[in-house]
C-alpha cells in the first residue's frame, strides 16, 4: 500500500474546525483553583496598564474588545477593562493528545474561540483530534484546545 492509496482525513470526516486558541497562556491552568486565581489577579489590577500587562493583549483581543458569549457559557460580554464579576467556571479541555487543562471559558479571553465547536460540545459529543506535531489521532469527549491541534 502506498501513500497514494490512503484517503486524506478530510475525505472521511468532511467537517473540520481548527482547535480553539487563547492567544495567551494564563486562561489555561492545570487545576480550576489556579484558573480562578488568575482571573482574580487580573481584576485586582485597577490601573488599566497593570491589567493590560496581566491580560496580554493581542491583535484579536484587548481589554476593550466586546464579544458575544460562547455558546453554552454564561459569561460577561462587557469590556474586560471594566469587569468586576466572579471568574467563569473553569471547564476541562483536551490540551494536546495526552493532557487535560482547565480553561476559563470566556470569549473575551480567547483569540480564536471557534464558537462552532462550543455549539456542538455536549455530554454525547466526541472529537477526533489530529495533532501533526505528535503524529497522533485522539478521540476525546473534551473540547480540544491548543496550538497546532485540529479537530474533526
Amino acid at each position: 500500500m502506498s501513500d497514494d492509496d490512503l484517503l486524506p482525513l478530510h475525505a472521511v470526516l468532511p467537517w473540520s474546525v481548527p482547535a480553539p486558541r487563547a492567544g495567551r497562556d494564563w486562561p489555561l491552568a492545570t487545576d480550576p483553583g489556579t484558573a480562578r486565581a488568575r482571573w482574580t489577579a487580573l481584576l485586582a489590577a485597577r490601573e488599566e496598564d497593570a491589567r493590560a500587562a496581566l491580560f496580554v493583549p493581542s491583535r484579536a483581543r484587548t481589554l476593550h474588545t466586546a464579544v458575544a458569549q460562547l455558546p453554552g457559557q454564561s459569561t460577561g460580554t462587557g469590556r474586560l477593562a471594566r469587569e468586576s464579576g466572579p471568574a467563569p467556571e473553569p471547564v476541562r479541555v483536551a490540551f494536546g493528545p495526552y493532557e487535560e487543562r482547565f480553561l476559563l471559558p470566556d470569549h473575551r479571553l480567547l483569540d480564536a474561540p471557534r464558537p462552532e465547536l462550543w455549539r456542538v460540545a455536549d455530554a454525547s459529543q466526541l472529537f477526533l483530534v489530529h495533532d501533526p506535531r505528535a503524529a497522533a489521532l485522539t478521540v476525546t469527549a473534551l473540547l480540544p484546545f491548543g496550538a497546532g491541534a485540529g479537530s474533526r
